[in-house]
């Protein structure tokens, strides 16, 4: 019993040492977009602490309606037999918008322990309420659907108003090769629980660079409209001819949930309905300039801007001794598609075949790149004196003033010393004609007489040597054919590295589910699945559709049932992006259907 006692105490020192442990920390949960008219609450959170209620912020354009309600939460973890503690308290203020504009709300202070802490300022948008349109009224005389209202979300048709897939582009004139983001976002006024892409918008006469996309819904004010909106691709695009470059429309399967009012008696609910409809995206077109003729020479095709830089290490060269000069160009453009400079080296100096290593980012929110194009060249002087490698001037077009731009790139020179390798050997006939006690060594007649008898090639050892070259000549043509021939089937190599690849991926979403990242979870999820069959069935993934996958899913030996279960997860992974939060259960039960669908196709031709 004593002993009892003693550990159940040392439980409670621990967890009084590890709640001291925790810094306490105030912030706001930061408040979501809110349509004029309706009520929304402003919530204060304080972690690990405790403080008396702050004091209700004053906001432009809002009410304050009640408040401060409070709540609180306490949680306590064992993880590798280490015991820690967290607590919450939530304060949260309930006010009417009641002008639209930008609402800031201010820091707000707490004394907690003796210390003031105090919140970060933010701000959100008070969006105004829906204009009537032409056709506003729903069937039977119903008002048009709101996003804030799902008694108005009754059953019926879906006008092209409440379902809007887009694409549109962050400018609407680029030159060529000037960098333009291309943005496919959908708005709706319905709950969503699956979305799948038919046909995608085709970017033709583009090189394309995706970009990371968070899929949380923001509300947004549209075309006099109020609609819950989710990015769906963002594209940075780079165009490679002028004129004007129209990406087609995409269509897309969405499933929406509208409700249906049930009498209950003495109280009325709202019971949700699933429908499916088929919808299309824009058509949108982008006017791409040409660039200003006559071009200057030694314009590569380089568009943004850049500088230009040049190394040489080392500095202090010898004969048959290795230096590398490095041609190095940085900034933000086109950097990735840059040309190699033609730089010439003096003779007397070997430079070999020139090495390109590419460091670029997407920089300034996603709208452009950035990053170092380096190209080294690796030089061997093979002669002693002063040379100069010529600077060569990089020329590229900025598109921000219009105009053609040189950098001028100075020249290098160098000295070449005398290296340490050993000098040649001299031929006897270069003996100075002053030293007459050294004389040319002479083969003797009987020795002449046995070297000239003497054939290498009736050696039977030659021949034996002259066989084995000639066999490992044809080994090597062969492999190197084979090696060749495995190469160019770029198609080949992607289904060999398919599940290698698919597994990796799998890894960076169990990270994401183990730290509890939801969002993460589904995008990594759903970028492995929708990776794997892009090159486990050699289509494109922009390609992809529930049609040719099942199609091609069959074709490949996959049962009707494996199939079903491999959609299933695509469905899932595209529905959590409209979908409120799962439980950790949920989210563990979709990664091993991923794996296990995974798994499935990869026994496929094992069986």
């Amino acid at each position: 019993m004593p002993t009892k006692r003693f550990i159940i105490l040392l439980l409670l020192a621990v967890t009084a040492l590890g709640a001291m442990a925790q810094q306490a920390s105030f912030a706001i949960v930061p408040p979501r977009n809110v349509v004029q008219g309706r009520n929304f609450s402003l919530t204060f959170r304080l972690s690990d602490g405790e403080s008396a209620a702050p004091q209700a912020p004053q906001l432009e354009g809002c009410t304050l309606l009640y408040g401060p309600a409070m709540s609180t939460m306490q949680s306590t973890q064992i993880v590798n037999g280490r015991m820690s503690t967290s607590s919450s308290i939530d304060f949260s203020f309930t006010y009417r918008a009641d002008t639209p504009g930008t609402v800031k709300v201010p820091a707000v202070s707490v004394s907690c322990e003796g210390k003031t802490l105090r919140s970060n300022p933010v701000s959100f948008q008070i969006l105004p309420s829906d204009q009537p349109t032409q056709g506003s009224q729903s069937q039977g005389g119903q008002p048009a659907p709101r996003v804030d209202d799902p008694s108005t979300q009754t059953p019926g048709r879906v006008s092209a108003n409440d379902l809007i897939v887009r694409v549109s582009f962050s400018k609407s004139s680029v030159y060529e090769q000037e960098p333009v983001v291309a943005t496919i976002k959908v708005y709706t006024k319905y709950d969503i629980s699956s979305f799948m892409p038919t046909t995608q918008p085709a970017f033709e006469g583009f090189l394309c660079e995706e970009l990371p996309v968070s899929y949380e819904t923001t509300l947004e004010n549209y075309n006099g409209q109020n609609y819950h909106t989710a990015v769906l691709k963002r594209l940075l695009l780079y165009p490679q001819k002028e004129g004007k470059l129209t990406v087609n429309s995409g269509k897309y399967d969405v499933t929406i949930v509208q409700y249906e009012t049930v009498n209950m008696g003495f109280f009325r609910t709202q019971r949700p309905i699933e429908r499916q409809v088929t919808t299309s995206s824009n058509a949108a077109s982008l006017q791409v300039k040409a660039l200003p003729q006559p071009a200057p020479a030694g314009f590569n095709g380089a568009v943004g801007s850049f500088t230009v830089s040049t190394t040489l290490e080392p500095e202090l060269m010898r004969t048959n001794e290795a230096s590398v000069y490095s041609y190095i160009v940085k900034g933000r453009g086109n950097i990735k598609y840059l040309a190699e400079p033609g730089v010439q080296f003096p003779a007397g100096i070997d430079a070999y075949t020139p090495k390109t290593d590419i460091d670029a980012s997407i920089t300034g929110g996603g709208t452009n790149m950035a990053g170092t194009f380096k190209t080294d060249y690796t030089i061997v002087p093979q002669e002693v004196g002063n040379f100069t490698i010529e600077g060569v001037p990089f020329v590229y077009f900025n598109p921000e003033s219009g105009k053609y731009e040189t950098v001028e790139v100075p020249d290098t020179p160098i000295k070449v010393l005398r290296g340490n390798s050993a000098a040649p050997v001299q031929s006897q006939t270069e003996i100075e004609g002053s030293i007459d006690d050294i004389l040319h060594i002479k083969a003797s007649d009987s020795e002449r007489q046995s070297h000239a008898i003497s054939y290498v090639f009736r050696s039977p050892a030659y021949w034996i040597a002259y066989a084995a070259i000639v066999l490992a000549l044809i080994a090597v043509v062969i492999i190197y054919r084979r090696h060749i021939r495995l190469r160019a089937d770029v198609s080949g190599q992607r289904l060999a590295k398919a599940g290698r690849v698919a597994t990796k991926r799998l890894r960076e979403a169990r990270a994401a589910m183990n730290a509890h990242r939801n969002d993460d979870f589904y995008a990594a999820l759903a970028k492995a699945l929708w990776g794997y069959l892009s090159d486990k069935l050699s289509i494109s993934a922009s390609q992809l559709t529930r049609e040719n996958i099942e199609e091609k899913l069959t074709a490949y030996g996959l049962g009707h049932e494996d199939t079903a279960k491999v959609l299933d997860v695509l469905d899932q992974c595209e529905m959590a992006r409209f979908t409120p939060q799962h439980s950790d259960a949920e989210v563990a039960g979709l990664y091993d259907e991923a794996a296990a669908a995974i798994k499935n196709i990869e026994d496929v031709k094992k069986r």
